[in-house]
């Protein structure tokens, strides 16, 4: 038996006193109701119905968004800009500085002399000028040129010039000076330094001088005094030699000697330290100084080796291919510079290479020789990304091949290698790879690793298959398969989504897929001859799908804002169903509609009339509102390839987004839909990112594919493909944001691990190492968006629908994706089903599940994997990591949708029209003012009376007991909670609230209401307060199913929308969510006060516990818990999950 007594609590608010009743009870355990607050006029809430599934047949009638009229307007200017005048001439205005003639005497002074012509007149990064006056026949210097200042760069080439003026000393801040060209310069005495004046040594900035094909025979030695030289160039000058001299330019960092008719280097061209490049292409180089190796900064020695193996006979080189004599000819010191990043010996006739110290080699080319093994020093060059081994004589390559991770280009033609070793797989930025004209048998499986490869070249070998791991190298552009012993290609082939082309040529390389010279017979030839992959591709998925064994229904999930075309996705996606073919049939719908309105009107009246004659009144003229917009629509789809889905589309609106977390699955496949016409930088966080937050709270890892409708609507199909890369880029963008601060979290934590253990505070240490295993755990483990984005229509041919149709069966079979898909399924476990579904009822007791599998012959160690598997499918609902519904199993789940849209929906205005609806009168036993009350009390606070609940569940045609029981059901899904009845009815029970939906409530708490809390009695008792911080913020709902949550253990309690303040046997605590906006939380704080001075350590354990419990639900929720010291040290925070206990 429970009594009830009712207690006054006092709350000092401005001054004034506010006396709030609340229903106590004095057995433990039991419920109160929340108290009614007085009447106010409460707001409508706005009308949230669905988009009408008709819209404009041309996307010509929607105005674009302001940014794409901004973007069309400067489209159109910038083709103004382009445009040309009548006479066919870009139009140009005259200046209004250009005069239209000239005056005679104008003509007679400009007259005989040579008018010198300054192009670009432009200036240096530093801001001196640039002055070109290259090609114009100078014969000497301009005055007006040696007069400037502040020149930068002066270029002279091309011209007649035998000298520089002395006045170049007024260039004082020159750069770079360019004398290439200028015949006039040659000098062919020693002692001739006419050239080049000796006042050329007061230019100190001068860092770069080119003094190219001038015909010299000597270099000026004035040069060698040029200490401050960086680059030298004298090209092109057949000086013979190169004097030691050069030793003297200390700064010198290149120098350019090609084609000078050098044979050698002078040893002292080790003193110019700083030398990075030099270039002797075009010379005879006969030896090399051995001081060379002492440039510790040379990076470049542009230098033909085959000069060294130049004057080689027949007989030498047939003794160099058999091996019989080592290839010595190239100077050990080439292989010891170690600075050196290119390094070319094609061609040079070597069979063999000594060991190296080019430590920061990265390109070798040994092209064209007799080798066939490498020194292992070359495999230790960390920097190489190019080595080229084409035309020589391996059979094999060393695993330590996989050491060289740097490499990018590998090629490995025209050799005899039979086989290539398994650390190939190790080359991660490998991006091209060719293995042509070789004795391979078969590729290795470690070539999946070859995550970057653009471009495997493997024509004419002895492939007899390709293996199904090339299928992983989705960067592929090109796949050259030509003239092997294939016979089928990999079925999953098709995920090569950027291998467009095929049998195509591209500057007369080989590019996209060829497949030429094979005997393939999976594809035929009517297939695989193509220019195109596509058409390959659609026989190698059919294929696949035909050939998928034990393929399972695969769950879909079908989620976007409302409005944004998912109905009408879903027509053409199952039905096959255009928009405009609907508006084409909508005269046949109507009337078949009516049909079904009549028979289900004639149903209706029938129950009505039996109602009546049970309560002798007058028969109601009106039917409950038909559902337009239910929570999910859920749909069996079986494509033509005969792949089976449940789709659950999911509603849009707000008002059922506490519910979305009982039908989320992070095994099912979700389409994330949006409106591609209306998508914006703006728009993304509303029409995808919000949806992202979501998922990856509750289904990390969770596999999404992106889906853009109305695609009708946008300008062309440029700003198609313009949005596309938009949302490819933003999402990218979102989801890196997501793991960065997930990361910054993490070190947040390990940081607070640190400090904690010198505080020895071993419970608030063991919470943080939860929370750094949490994050851990999600970092490793974020959501998969699918790479390619579906854009689709649904007007007339339903463009991308199709494709789409495609993508979404691969994704299917696709065993990485969902390893349960392809199960082997024991027949008993469809007799279970089969008998499972036969049960009546909204749900199983686990008593009763037990009793049907032990009939269906199922042993108690396998029904949780076949329950698991039903769940899969979506033949029934069971919420296996849900403690408080894990021992319940829904076989039904139509029916628990149908349930929770009787209390969340959409369109409660349409529903509450006490005229029109005439079983609030006849069932509820309303007149017009107690409807009005009783229905604003549950728009406001989410309260509903008992007669209001048998409204709302007419159509459920429940029993009293099913009545009963459906109310002990409700409040284990988290979502509502439920208030004991007096056991003697009252006269009026109208008002009295029976169930309350948290998520109804829109009265928002005071701002002075922890100050209220902080003095109410016992007022000498300072509250105990814990802080539940979320990094990553809390999604919308939580807190709402905290507060259901915590009706089976408090005593009384005062709701708002954002707090809860209730008693419990020893304390008294306020709950508050903090939040920057309404979409989600920030903290919660709780404020615990006891009777006394004391820690209330059963009250702070079992409502921590009540939060724990209902976060942990949450996957991919973290949250750090800030407390005070004592309360860590006595263990009663509460932060895994646990039965909850009370304590007498």
């Amino acid at each position: 038996m429970r009594r009830e007594s009712r207690e006054n609590i006092q709350m000092t608010k401005n001054g004034s006193t506010i006396t709030c009743q609340l229903v106590t009870n004095t057995q433990r355990g039991s419920k109160s109701p929340s108290p009614t607050r007085a009447a106010s006029s409460s707001p409508k809430r706005a009308s949230s119905a669905k988009m009408s599934d008709s819209r404009p047949q041309s996307g010509k009638s929607k105005s674009p968004s302001p940014s794409r009229k901004s973007s069309a307007k400067s489209r159109s200017s910038s083709r103004k800009r382009d445009s040309v005048s009548p006479g066919g001439k870009k139009s140009k205005s005259p200046s209004p500085n250009r005069k239209g003639t000239s005056s005679a005497s104008s003509r007679g002074r400009s007259a005989g002399k040579k008018k010198v012509r300054v192009k670009s007149p432009s200036r240096t990064q530093s801001g001196l000028k640039i002055r070109d006056l290259s090609d114009q026949g100078l014969t000497a210097v301009p005055p007006n040129l040696l007069a400037e200042k502040d020149l930068g760069i002066v270029n002279l080439s091309g011209n007649n010039l035998k000298t520089l003026p002395p006045e170049i000393t007024r260039w004082d801040k020159l750069e770079k000076l360019d004398l290439s060209k200028n015949y006039g310069l040659r000098r062919t005495k020693a002692n001739d330094n006419t050239s080049l004046p000796q006042e050329i040594l007061t230019l100190v900035n001068l860092r770069e001088l080119i003094i190219s094909e001038c015909n010299l025979q000597r270099l000026p030695t004035i040069i060698w005094q040029m200490t401050n030289l960086h680059v030298l160039d004298v090209s092109r000058n057949k000086i013979n030699i190169l004097v030691p001299e050069v030793g003297n330019l200390s700064n010198l960092r290149k120098i350019n000697l090609k084609h000078t008719n050098i044979t050698s280097l002078p040893p002292e061209i080790v003193y110019c330290q700083d030398l990075e490049e030099i270039l002797l292409w075009g010379n005879k180089i006969s030896t090399l100084p051995e001081t060379l190796p002492e440039l510790l900064k040379l990076k470049t020695l542009g230098l033909n080796y085959r000069d060294f193996c130049g004057q080689m006979d027949a007989m030498r080189e047939k003794f160099l291919n058999t091996g019989q004599v080592k290839s010595d000819y190239i100077p050990q010191i080439v292989f010891d510079l170690p600075a050196l990043e290119s390094l070319d010996l094609e061609g040079t006739k070597i069979n063999n290479m000594p060991e190296t110290t080019n430590h920061g080699l990265r390109e070798l080319n040994l092209s064209r020789n007799f080798l066939n093994v490498l020194p292992r020093s070359v495999y230790n060059l960390n920097h190489l990304t190019l080595l080229n081994l084409s035309d020589n004589q391996f059979s094999s390559l060393p695993d330590e091949l996989g050491n060289l991770k740097s490499l990018t280009k590998l090629r490995l033609a025209n050799n005899q290698i039979h086989f290539l070793p398994l650390t190939i797989g190790n080359l991660k930025n490998l991006k091209e790879l060719d293995v042509s004209f070789n004795r391979l048998k078969r590729l290795p499986i470690n070539i999946k690793g070859l995550k970057n490869l653009k471009y495997l070249h493997a024509e004419k070998n002895d492939l007899t298959a390709v293996p199904d791991e090339i299928c992983e190298l989705v960067e592929l552009e090109t796949l050259n398969l030509t003239e092997n012993n294939i016979h089928t290609l990999p079925m999953r082939l098709h995920r090569l989504t950027k291998l467009k082309d095929a049998h195509v040529y591209d500057r007369y390389n080989k590019h996209g897929l060829w497949l030429y010279k094979n005997p393939l017979t999976t594809p035929p030839m009517e297939i695989w001859r193509t220019d195109k992959t596509e058409k390959i591709f659609d026989y190698l998925k059919k294929l696949a799908i035909i050939k998928t064994e034990n393929l399972q229904r695969q769950k879909m999930l079908v989620l976007g804002e409302s409005q944004c075309g998912k109905s009408t996705l879903m027509m053409g996606l199952v039905h096959g169903i255009s928009l405009s073919s609907m508006e084409e049939d909508d005269k046949g719908r109507k009337s078949k509609q009516e049909d079904m309105e009549d028979k289900r009107r004639k149903s209706y009246e029938s129950n009505i009339e039996n109602l009546v004659q049970e309560n002798g009144e007058n028969q109601p003229e009106s039917l409950p509102p038909t559902n337009k917009t239910e929570f999910i629509e859920q749909t069996i789809w079986k494509t033509e390839n005969m792949v089976e889905f449940v789709i659950n589309d999911f509603g849009g609106d707000d008002a059922y987004r506490i519910s979305y977390p009982l039908f989320l699955d992070a095994n099912a496949l979700v389409l994330l839909v949006y409106d591609h016409s209306e998508y914006s930088k703006e728009t993304h966080q509303t029409s995808i990112g919000q949806w992202l937050d979501l998922l990856s709270r509750y289904t990390p890892g969770v596999a999404i594919k992106l889906v853009g409708t109305k695609t009708d609507l946008c300008e062309d199909s440029f700003t198609v493909e313009e949005t596309e890369d938009l949302v490819q880029e933003l999402v990218q963008e979102h989801l890196e944001n997501y793991l960065g601060k997930l990361q910054m979290e993490l070190s947040n934590v390990e940081k607070d691990l640190k400090e904690a253990i010198s505080s020895s505070n071993e419970e608030y240490m063991t919470h943080l190492r939860n929370l750094k295993e949490k994050l851990e755990y999600l970092i490793s483990k974020p959501v998969k968006i699918i790479p390619e984005i579906a854009t689709v229509s649904s007007q007339e041919g339903l463009p991308g629908v199709s494709k789409l149709i495609n993508s979404i069966e691969l994704l299917a079979i696709d065993t990485e994706l969902f390893p349960h898909g392809q199960r082997c399924i024991p027949d008993l476990w469809n007799k279970l089903r089969a008998r499972l579904k036969r049960r009546s009822g909204y749900y199983l007791s686990w008593e009763v599940v037990e009793k049907v599998a032990s009939i269906s012959h199922i042993k108690e160690e396998s029904l949780e994997s076949a329950l698991q598997y039903l769940h899969d499918i979506g033949e029934v609902m069971w919420f296996k990591n849900n403690p408080g519904l894990s021992k319940i199993l829904f076989h039904k789940p139509r029916l628990l949708v149908d349930l929770i849209t009787s209390l969340y929906h959409h369109n409660f205005e349409e529903f509450f029209n006490y005229d029109e609806n005439k079983i609030f009168m006849s069932m509820g036993k309303f007149n017009k003012d107690t409807f009005n009350e009783a229905v604003e009390i549950f728009v406001k606070y989410g309260q509903i009376s008992r007669p209001l609940l048998s409204c709302l569940w007419f159509n459920h045609r429940l029993t009293d007991s099913k009545f009963t029981e459906l109310l002990e059901l409700m409040p284990y899904l988290d979502i509502c909670y439920t208030i004991p009845q007096p056991e003697v009815p009252t006269g009026n029970n109208i008002k009295l609230p029976l169930m309350v939906l948290p998520w109804y409530n829109k009265e928002m708490a005071e701002n002075d209401l922890v100050e209220d809390f902080e003095k109410s009695p016992p007022e000498n008792i300072k509250p105990i307060t814990l802080e539940y911080k979320f990094p990553l913020r809390l999604p919308m709902g939580v807190f709402e199913r905290i507060s259901a949550c915590l009706q089976d253990y408090v005593l009384s309690r005062i709701d708002w929308k954002n707090a809860v303040y209730a008693t419990l046997e020893d304390a008294n605590f306020l709950l508050l969510c903090s939040a920057s906006d309404l979409s989600s939380c920030d903290s919660i704080e709780l404020m615990i006060k006891g009777q006394s001075e004391s820690l209330p350590a059963s009250s702070i354990r079992t409502i921590s516990q009540i939060i724990a419990n209902t976060l942990l639900k949450v996957e991919g929720l973290v949250w750090k818990i800030k407390a005070p010291k004592d309360a860590w040290l006595n263990q009663v925070i509460q932060f895994k999950r646990k039965d909850i206990t009370t304590e007498e």
